[in-house]
């Protein structure tokens, strides 16, 4: 199973038909990571002009790495194949098949620490900041009105457990979502089990188009999607002879003069986010051992069940029929000789015994590989295991040291991820300055990713302390979790040092003044009744 579900062509040449060949046509190649790759010098403005490539690649993709992706989706929500599949017991035997829901957990404990927190987007260019925060105050109103952090959060997970997926850019034209008759952008995120992106042959890679398609009764559908057009097609007939039509455009015009759907994009919107350079997902070269603690876990449920039934084994002497009726639901196995003498007994030949039979489970070996197992998996996916008994204790008991450490090897993983999300989003925004007519650098984009670690907040501020007149106050600062912009932090303290001066300064200057009416008020009221003050 799990050499089945790795990129590439499997070991196991049964689970693959392809017979390990590459090229699927002198136009169509794929890699070792199962990306299409297609010739750059037909060029993706004449793809329409090779359906039969398009075919070819959408066959291929269904007949050989939708499995894939299934078996993937199975394993995430439980319903693990190998411990379902497996023979039944005979003779009504106990017959446990527990699911050990790891992957669920390793892609829930990863996204949510890597994109928990939406990824905080801003322009920074080097030129005026006021149109740096006039767009972005536009690019975070449209992230907004998209649900960014639902939308990128999902986007994520589905690269956990497929190893990439993708975001769709598109637009909307009807009234309820258009601003002055423009149309508008919205995304979604689309599974790689219908969707699939192709790269031209180059040492660059760039995205040359992507088809999105649906499997029918006896045909396939779906779309061609350029940066200049999204084609909608169907299979004629049968979806494995049928040819391949485009349905949306003129079939008078030669040119292939679309009816509808034309776009004016920079790049192709169908933007993948890989979750590694493998592209393997978070627990695709773990699924062994979560097969082999799923048929631990199940015999383990069995011994219960056995135990629960265990035989009463009397040897010795025979039963009577209303004994053996009396003891029927306890499950009796009587052992006795058919001749039994006096002589027999007497001389204590033959002892009678009743004890109950019960298999050993080899509890302890048991514990032993599951401890082990599990432990295995989170390593192997690089995850901190947050039900580790030593995770029990306050994150205030654990030095900062100790905490990072724990946290480097899923910290590792989440930074190559992000370097991959940054270029797709660098992607994205491409089309989206273009779309506005936007005068702005993509690559002036930060990306600022907000991990969740839990921090020794009294250990950094004891740090803090100790470096109180040895550094200045940005480096102090910086040594703070909870303060994203050290320098930001400064600036703010002397504002508020500054207000606290001046409402200092004006609470002495009102105290003071307030003193002098109080004695020239004074001096009034004593000349008034005669009297002097010498």
């Amino acid at each position: 199973m799990q050499d089945f579900v790795l990129s590439g062509e499997p070991l196991l040449r049964d689970a693959h038909n392809n017979d390990g060949q590459s090229a699927l046509s002198d136009n169509v190649t794929i890699t070792d990571d199962d990306v299409f790759l297609y010739r750059k010098d037909i060029g993706e403005a004449n793809i329409i002009d090779h359906l039969d490539d398009v075919k070819r690649i959408m066959n291929y993709h269904d007949s050989y790495l939708a499995d894939k992706y299934k078996i993937k989706h199975d394993y995430y929500i439980g319903r693990h194949h190998k411990i379902t599949n497996r023979p039944n017991k005979p003779l009504n035997k106990p017959d446990n098949r527990l699911a050990f829901n790891l992957p669920k957990k390793l892609v829930s404990t990863f996204n949510g620490y890597f994109s928990g927190d939406p990824v905080i987007i801003k322009h920074q260019s080097n030129k005026d900041s006021t149109n740096d925060n006039k767009l972005n105050d536009k690019i975070k109103t449209w992230l907004n009105q998209n649900d960014y952090g639902d939308v990128f959060s999902e986007w994520s997970k589905q690269a956990d457990i497929y190893g990439r997926a993708y975001l769709y850019l598109y637009e909307v034209n009807s009234a309820q979502d258009s601003v002055d008759g423009q149309s508008e952008l919205k995304m979604a995120v689309c599974s790689p089990r219908d969707t699939i992106v192709v790269y031209d042959d180059s040492v660059e890679r760039k995205p040359m188009f992507a088809i999105r398609y649906s499997t029918g009764v006896a045909h396939k559908y779906g779309e061609l999607i350029t940066k200049n057009a999204v084609f909608e097609f169907d299979t004629e007939d049968s979806a494995e002879s049928g040819a391949l039509k485009i349905t949306n455009t003129d079939p008078k015009d030669p040119a292939h003069v679309i009816k509808s759907d034309m776009l004016n994009f920079p790049v192709l919107p169908v933007i993948e986010l890989a979750e590694d350079s493998d592209r393997a997902g978070l627990f695709d070269d773990s699924i062994n051992l979560i097969d082999a603690i799923d048929n631990v876990m199940s015999a383990k449920g069995n011994d219960n069940d056995t135990f629960n039934e265990s035989y009463l084994v009397v040897t010795g002497d025979k039963l009577d029929s209303k004994q053996i009726e009396m003891l029927q639901d306890s499950h009796v196995i009587n052992i006795y000789p058919k001749k039994k003498t006096a002589v027999d007994m007497n001389k204590g030949n033959i002892t009678p015994t009743a004890t109950f039979l019960s298999p050993d489970p080899h509890d302890d070996a048991k514990e032993n590989f599951l401890n082990r197992a599990i432990d295995m998996v989170y390593q192997t996916s690089q995850v901190v295991n947050l039900n580790d008994s030593s995770f029990g204790m306050s994150a205030q008991s654990i030095s900062g040291v100790a905490l990072l450490q724990r946290y480097q090897p899923m910290q590792a993983r989440a930074r190559v991820k992000s370097h991959k999300m940054d270029k797709a989003l660098r992607q994205m925004f491409t089309i989206l300055f273009k779309q506005w007519s936007e005068n702005a650098n993509p690559n002036d984009l930060t990306f600022d990713h907000k991990q969740s670690i839990p921090h020794n907040v009294l250990e950094e501020a004891q740090t803090v302390q100790t470096l109180d007149g040895q550094v200045s106050d940005a480096t102090k600062l910086g040594f703070l979790s909870r303060i994203d912009d050290p320098n930001a932090e400064v600036e703010r303290l002397k504002e508020e040092n500054k207000e606290a001066a001046n409402d200092t300064k004006g609470n002495v200057y009102k105290y003071v003044t307030d003193q002098q009416k109080a004695g020239v008020e004074s001096g009034i009221s004593d000349n008034s009744t005669g009297t002097s003050k010498n």
